[in-house]
Parts: C-alpha cells; structure tokens; sequence
C-alpha cells in the first residue's frame, strides 16, 4: 500500500491523469466517485491494488478539476452512443439479424 505521503498523481505520455505507481486513471476514480459519492472504502474494493490515500488524492485532483473531467466524461459519453447507435445500423449486424430470424 502507499503511504499519504507518496501517493502522487501525474500526467503520462498521452496527457492522461494517473495515480503514479499504479498507472491508473484519475478519470476512473472520478467516475467511480460521481457514482458511489465520497465512499472510499467502496471504490477501494473496486480497486483493491489502489491505497485508501491514493483514491483520497485522485478525488482531490478530480475535484480540482471537476468542470475538465465532466466534459471529457460527457463527451465519452456521448461518444459512445454515437458509435453505438451507427454499429446497430451495419452490415454485419442487419446480417446477424436476419440469421436470428431464420432460427
């Protein structure tokens, strides 16, 4: 586990967030945390590799940051059912319907 002292969030390569040492997302916890709220004991047993510090920093960061991480998060969002509303209009799906018809 990592102590409050080391636990430390940098940007990586990609410009991305992470809790360092575990390269893992501030994004996640920020949407871990927007789910469950300030449980960090819940969202430790989500991510049990992550320290109770480690979550506590990457909320803090979240919070400070919280219009930044929204948008991206709500463009993900919307994204996503972008690509999922266009891959329910391809080829390969209308193909797969039909079969599932047929039986």
């Amino acid at each position: 586990m990592v102590s409050d002292d080391s636990a430390k969030i940098t940007v990586n390569d990609q410009g991305v967030p992470v809790i360092t040492g575990a390269d893992f997302k501030v994004r996640q916890i920020a949407m871990d945390y927007m789910e469950m709220g300030n449980d960090v004991a819940g969202i430790q047993r989500q991510h049990p590799f992550l320290s109770k510090a480690q979550i506590r920093l990457a909320i803090s960061y979240y919070l400070d940051n919280k219009k930044t991480f929204d948008a991206e998060i709500e463009d993900s969002a919307r994204e996503y059912e972008k690509l999922h509303r266009e891959s329910a209009a391809s080829p390969i799906r209308q193909k797969l319907r039909e079969r599932r018809a047929k039986r």
